[in-house]
């Protein structure tokens, strides 16, 4: 579903730069502020294990290896520190969906106060 955000260029004078600011449908824009479940490969940001993303797609075909656009990937802000997560693991998350449409080096989608959730507790 978030696929079908689409990216308009418009020019970052803060950053100096060209960058992207997103244009979400109805069916997303909505769901903003909103408690979501999603489930997608977890990639972690940092070497501590502290930071991490969701993806659609495994870490060989994602965002940051250019094989997928920003649509693809948000941020992960968990209550507690969730420890050492594995590249690539498939995971379900349970958390209140932001929607950032300038981010500036940060992410179009953030899912915050993450919690894992286990669909087949």
């Amino acid at each position: 579903m978030l696929a079908s955000t689409d990216f308009s260029e418009f020019y970052d004078s803060n950053r100096s730069m060209w960058s992207l600011e997103a244009l979400y449908p109805d069916n997303i824009a909505t769901l903003n502020g909103k408690v979501i479940y999603i489930t997608g490969y977890v990639l972690p940001i940092d070497s501590k294990g502290e930071l991490y993303a969701l993806s659609a797609y495994p870490f060989s075909s994602c965002f940051f290896c250019g094989g997928a656009g920003p649509e693809s990937v948000m941020g992960l802000e968990f209550t507690e520190k969730p420890g050492h997560i594995p590249t690539d693991a498939v995971k379900t998350f349970k958390g209140r969906l932001v929607l950032k449409p300038k981010p500036g080096e940060g992410f179009y989608f953030a899912l915050v106060s993450v919690e894992p959730y286990d669909p087949n507790p």
